[in-house]
C-alpha cells in the first residue's frame, strides 16, 4: 500500500458523565489507503462516529497517535489545527448540513470564503463543481426548494470543492430513498475516481458496503475481523 492517508496508532477515547466513563474507543491501530473507498461498519454505539469525527479533527484521543496526510494532527496548536481541518479535510452529512438562507452556489462557495480564494477563482471552482454534480440549474436555488438527493449533491460539491485529500461521509445515504441513494453512491464513486480522493464512510448501507475497497469494522469499540 501507499503511503496511507490516515494513520491511527493506539487510539483511545471515551466519554464522561459525572463519576460514569464509557469508552467509545478502545486502542485502535489502523491504516486507511489513499484514494479509495474506505467503510467503516458496525452497530449503532459501537464507535464508528466517534473515530470518524477523530479521523476528522474534530475530536481528539485521550490517547494514542493520529496522522493525516502525514501530518502528526496532535502535535497542532488550536488554531493551525482549524486551519488544517479547513484546508485538508471535506464532509458529507446525514442530515446534509447545508445554511438554509444560501443558495446552492453560496453553499458550495462557503469553504472558499474561509480560504480566502480571490472571488474569480470562488467563481470558477463553484460552477465547475455544481456541473459535476450536474445541479448547474439548481445554483441559484435555496435548500428548501431542492430535493433529498439535490440537497445530498450540493453537499458533496462543497466537500470536494475545495480539492482536500479526504472526505469524511458519515451515514450519507440514511436520508435518502434506495433509488436516489443508490445514485448518490454513483456519484461519490465518480467524484472519487474524478478528483483522486480519499472517501472515509462510516455507513449501515448494504450497497455502499458492497462499493468498498477497504473496510473496517467496530463493535464497541474495538477493531473486529
Amino acid at each position: 500500500m501507499k503511503d496511507p492517508v490516515v494513520r491511527l496508532q493506539h487510539v483511545a477515547r471515551a466519554y464522561r458523565t459525572g463519576a460514569v466513563t464509557i469508552p467509545a474507543i478502545r486502542d485502535i491501530s489502523l491504516d486507511i489507503a489513499p484514494r479509495v473507498f474506505t467503510v467503516i461498519v458496525g452497530p449503532s454505539g459501537s464507535g464508528k462516529t466517534t473515530l470518524l469525527n477523530m479521523v476528522g479533527c474534530i475530536d481528539l484521543p485521550d490517547s494514542g497517535q493520529i496522522a493525516v496526510s502525514g501530518q502528526d494532527v496532535l502535535a497542532l496548536s488550536d488554531n493551525t489545527l482549524a486551519d488544517f481541518r479547513a484546508r485538508h479535510i471535506g464532509y458529507v452529512f446525514q442530515a446534509f448540513n447545508l445554511i438554509p438562507v444560501l443558495s446552492a452556489f453560496e453553499n458550495v462557495e462557503y469553504p472558499l470564503l474561509l480560504l480566502d480564494i480571490p472571488a474569480a477563482e470562488r467563481r470558477r471552482k463553484v460552477l465547475a463543481m455544481l456541473a459535476a454534480v450536474g445541479l448547474e440549474a439548481q445554483a441559484n436555488q435555496r435548500p428548501n426548494e431542492l430535493s433529498g438527493g439535490q440537497k445530498q449533491r450540493v453537499a458533496i460539491a462543497r466537500a470536494l470543492v475545495k480539492e482536500p485529500a479526504l472526505v469524511l461521509a458519515d451515514e450519507p445515504t440514511a436520508n435518502l430513498d434506495s433509488v436516489t441513494g443508490a445514485a448518490i453512491i454513483a456519484l461519490m464513486r465518480q467524484m472519487q475516481e474524478s478528483f483522486h480522493t480519499s472517501f472515509i464512510f462510516s455507513t449501515h448501507d448494504e450497497r455502499l458496503m458492497k462499493e468498498a475497497d477497504q473496510t473496517f469494522t467496530i463493535r464497541d469499540g474495538m477493531l473486529v475481523p
